[in-house]
């Protein structure tokens, strides 16, 4: 083998490492859902005026539930255990700013500062994307980044500036429609990817 072959088959060999740790499961569809859901849930604090943690409470467990239900669907149709490594490595990721929301929500509401909320779960969702993306595909990274800047946004903007139901329409909803449709465009690139992986592979070997 000449040095220049060594070479390649090196980078092959640390192209299919890194990918072994990515978590390729997300789907397009769980990100759909959870938009919709927020936008279904932002029209019915604005028009039939909700009560606002049933509402919330309802379209994140739906999100939550769409998003085990596709992600699962993903998982078996590629011959891959549900709760793989991978997966265990992205709920590890999530679980510092989910329980950081959950005892923000209950400190801001007996504070009486529950029109902080939209923006401090939007700040923190943001958060668990980025920590996310390390593990995941690009579009992962901006999601959280635009979560990020649009928390930030509403927090120094004050409360009552926008309604709750506005805010997340605006982002809890449209944002991940956008980032659901990504998902499903770069799906068939992400399929040939993984077959020029395995192309790679048998000729490194």
């Amino acid at each position: 083998m000449t040095t220049r072959e060594a070479e390649e088959t090196l980078g092959v060999i640390r192209t299919l490492m890194e990918r072994s740790t990515h978590y390729r499961n997300l789907s397009g569809n769980a990100g759909i859902a959870a938009g919709t859901a927020a936008l279904v849930g932002g029209a019915l604090r604005h028009w039939a005026h909700t009560p606002f943690y049933p509402t919330w409470m309802a379209v994140l467990l739906f999100a939550c539930g769409a998003s085990l239900y596709f992600t699962g669907e993903m998982a078996r149709a590629g011959g891959e255990p549900v709760w793989s490594r991978q997966a265990q490595t992205i709920v590890a990721a999530l679980l510092p700013a989910f329980v950081a929301a959950g005892v923000l929500t209950v400190i801001l509401e007996r504070t009486g500062l529950r029109a902080l909320l939209p923006g401090v779960w939007m700040l923190l969702w943001g958060v668990a994307a980025l920590a996310m993306s390390f593990f995941t595909p690009r579009v992962v990274g901006l999601l959280g980044g635009a979560f990020l800047v649009a928390g930030s946004l509403t927090l120094l903007a004050g409360s009552g500036t926008w309604s709750d139901a506005a805010c997340m329409a605006a982002t809890f909803g449209l944002m991940h429609l956008a980032y659901g449709f990504v998902l499903i465009v770069l799906r068939p690139r992400r399929a040939m990817m993984d077959k020029g992986s395995s192309n790679d592979r048998s000729r490194a070997f």
